[in-house]
């Protein structure tokens, strides 16, 4: 049969492809500068009242000189208490300020509309990102700033899931590994896989230079990924991704629930938008899952089955292992078999869902 030999052949390319990222991984160190940018803190939220006052107290607590930063906390059309909660706080604070996006004034899908409102509103040189349910460290601006050589465009952090009960919380933790380490390997090639707005930094001429978000207006979702990705493509600037603890922001651990499957349809809802670099491996390692699973239903192929299977549960450990390493998660290590198993269909599953565009956007 031709399938073993196209299971190997695609075999041989994700085992190389994983052994690059664990490459990269290895090579990553922390940037420790005096720099201080003056920086624009931009919040976009829409009917946050449940989670947005521990962003806001988090934020008060930011050591960072006070002339150097402010906070541009923007309503984006909310039906709640959002939008009073932020004035409660920005009138206690002189370097803080909150504006009201209209969703019916621009055709900017998404959230970037307001953080476009944002930025064209902010004095500072770096805009600095974030969401409604994150926990922003004391020395967050201090770390992601230090990173902005001069040839630095973008800063990528990490934004780990807190801590929770039960096989989804582990579940959760597992991805928010996984995406962090891949996207910090590709950053140490400056072709970064990942963005995250939970935990994003970036200068504003870049974000200029790119056209802001008018070329991807379309999308309704992944304002951090596809930003990145024009400016990878269409600047000189270089990425670097932070890894030291003191720029982690975290994030809640949701319930499964509909908010949830709606949040994991637009993450995995951009594969047709991808670069065609990004687009192809991504198929490859479709491909390869898909005849590992073929492969499983042939009795004359089992053997290959298990061979592929035993060289990829312990190749990606590596990756794992150091990312855990990295970023300070070595205690999930002892669930890497049960993860080894379910993390593939859960990532598999909501990709193919997500390229149908299935997803409702609050």
């Amino acid at each position: 049969m031709i399938f073993p030999l196209i299971g190997i052949i695609l075999g041989i390319g994700y085992y190389s492809l994983i052994l690059i990222i664990t490459w990269g991984l290895l090579h990553l160190h922390q940037y420790n500068s005096n720099k201080e940018p003056s920086v624009s803190i931009i919040i976009s939220a829409r009917n946050e009242e449940a989670v947005i006052n521990n962003l806001l107290d988090s934020l008060t607590k930011i050591k960072y000189p006070t002339k150097k930063y402010e906070v541009l906390l923007i309503d984006d059309d909310s039906s709640d208490n959002t939008y009073l909660i932020m004035m409660n706080y920005a009138n206690k604070y002189p370097n803080w300020k909150v504006l009201k996006h209209k969703k019916n004034e621009t055709s900017l899908k998404g959230k970037k509309g307001a953080l476009t409102l944002g930025i064209q509103n902010s004095k500072g040189d770096i805009i600095f990102t974030t969401d409604a349910d994150c926990i922003v460290p004391q020395n967050w601006i201090k770390s992601m700033a230090s990173c902005f050589e001069e040839n630095v465009g973008m800063v990528l952090g990490h934004s780990p899931v807190e801590k929770g009960k039960g096989f989804f919380n582990l579940l959760q933790r597992f991805d928010s590994l996984c995406e962090a380490s891949a996207a910090a390997a590709s950053t140490y090639f400056n072709k970064p896989s990942h963005s995250n707005g939970r935990n994003l930094a970036f200068r504003k001429r870049a974000f200029y230079e790119v056209g802001g978000y008018n070329n991807i207006s379309q999308v309704g979702t992944g304002d951090d990924f596809f930003l990145s990705q024009l400016i990878r493509t269409s600047t000189k600037w270089r990425f670097i991704y932070n890894i030291d603890p003191d720029s982690f922001v975290f994030t809640k651990s949701d319930s499964f629930s509909k908010k949830f499957l709606n949040q994991q349809l637009r993450r995995n809802s951009k594969a047709f938008y991808l670069t065609l670099q990004f687009f192809l491996i991504a198929s490859w390692i479709f491909l390869f899952h898909l005849f590992l699973v073929i492969l499983l239903f042939f009795p004359s192929t089992m053997r290959i089955f298990f061979i592929l299977a035993l060289i990829k549960f312990f190749i990606e450990f590596l990756p794992v292992w150091r990312g855990a390493k990295i970023f300070k998660q070595k205690n999930i290590l002892r669930y890497y078999p049960l993860m080894w198993i379910a993390y593939p269909i859960f990532i598999i599953v909501f990709s193919l869902l997500g390229s149908l565009q299935f997803y409702k956007w609050k």
